[in-house]
């Protein structure tokens, strides 16, 4: 079988009963005339026979995220604003759009927390989509005809790898604690590490619980010299550079440092490990605090 567009990521392609779904964007991303669709197939014999299709999600933009759980499939297409498009897949041969969401920024990854909520790890952005930072936010998904954000947690100039890969993001149910890797460089304050988040999903709210961080690594040149930290631009015209650049819009090397970026996190017991290249953490599940830190090697 075969199906027109591009397939995001393996979220985007879901079995049950027998019946493939995949969401697709067709045509050049970034184009005017682009559009994403959910198409259903059928195994006959050796083919893949298609059943069924739902298309024009997201005119202009592309696929940034998708889930499908059960028989709703959740598609997130971005470009300025961020439609979160419901799609009832009940019956395979008629898939159809039952709801539709649109708000500023993007959910890159959706995680399903049970009793129709979902959270969304992505970005915040302006309304011609300009990113802004980090975003962790809450969906109420339980009528499909009428999904909702129900509150959100933004970081700014910030970015998670659980934007792009979901083996860094954590959901503890029986704390609610989110707990994503975030790292941001402006010239107030570096930051590398996980910030865990407390969701109350009956309350509808999402705060930051506390921080941690590894202990930075430094790297090595020729003749065991230190290597200077990365000269990192900001935005043209801020202003916001400092040091010898002055208002040359660059961060001098001497304002960063060398964070050990944490890229994975699980809970044993009543701790939470946290993994970088450098060793493992262990923190209090509660609080984020008290880390004790075991380095590798």
């Amino acid at each position: 079988g075969n199906v027109d567009g591009y397939v995001l990521n393996q979220f985007a392609m879901s079995e049950q009963d027998g019946i493939l779904r995949v969401a697709t964007t067709r045509d050049p991303v970034g184009d005017d005339d682009s559009e994403s669709a959910v198409t259903t197939f059928e195994r006959r014999e050796d083919k893949l026979v298609k059943l069924g299709e739902v298309a024009g999600l997201g005119k202009g933009e592309r696929i940034f995220g998708v889930r499908f759980l059960g028989d709703v499939g959740y598609v997130v297409t971005f470009r300025q604003t961020d439609p979160l498009y419901t799609v009832d897949l009940s019956d395979p041969a008629a898939p159809a759009v039952t709801g539709e969401l649109k708000i500023l920024g993007y959910s890159a990854y959706l995680h399903p927390i049970g009793d129709g909520r979902l959270i969304g790890v992505g970005q915040d952005a302006t309304e011609e989509g300009r990113q802004l930072g980090t975003q962790v936010a809450l969906f109420d998904v339980r009528d499909a005809a009428a999904p909702t954000r129900v509150a959100q947690a933004v970081i700014p100039d910030a970015s998670s790898e659980a934007e792009w890969d979901h083996h860094a993001f954590l959901w503890w149910p029986d704390t609610g604690l989110v707990a994503v890797p975030v790292s941001t460089y402006t010239e107030a304050a570096a930051f590398s590490g996980l910030i865990g988040f407390g969701v109350d999903v009956d309350g509808g709210t999402i705060g930051e619980i506390g921080r941690i961080t590894h202990p930075p690594i430094a790297a090595v040149g020729i003749g065991d010299e230190p290597i200077p930290p990365p000269v990192l631009p900001t935005e043209p015209g801020s202003g916001s550079g400092s040091g010898s650049d002055g208002d040359s819009g660059i961060v001098a090397p001497e304002d960063l440092s060398y964070p050990d970026p944490i890229v994975r996190s699980l809970v044993v017991g009543d701790r939470l490990w946290t993994l970088s290249s450098g060793g493992l953490g262990s923190s209090d599940l509660a609080t984020l605090g008290g880390t004790q830190f075991l380095p590798f090697g």
